[in-house]
């Protein structure tokens, strides 16, 4: 859910750039409607959730207070 908002608040922040910079609008708006369509996809695979396994294991290290985060 998360990535979602991410995703469709780059996609609005290109969209102001496209207005902002018309000498670039073209590059702007194709990156904006790529993450538009990032925003919509549901399921991402396993990779993602083996993203989200690690920042979470990480998260847990640091809220128990123990030493530096080990990456798997």
């Amino acid at each position: 859910m998360a990535d979602q908002l991410e995703f469709n608040l780059r996609a609005v922040l290109c969209r102001q750039l496209a207005r902002r910079e018309p000498e670039n609008r073209v590059l702007w708006m194709a990156e904006a409607e790529s993450w538009s369509r990032l925003s919509k996809k549901t399921g991402r695979g396993r990779a993602d959730e083996k993203i989200r396994s690690g920042i979470t294991a990480c998260s847990r290290e640091r809220s128990t207070g123990t030493s530096s985060p080990r990456w798997v």
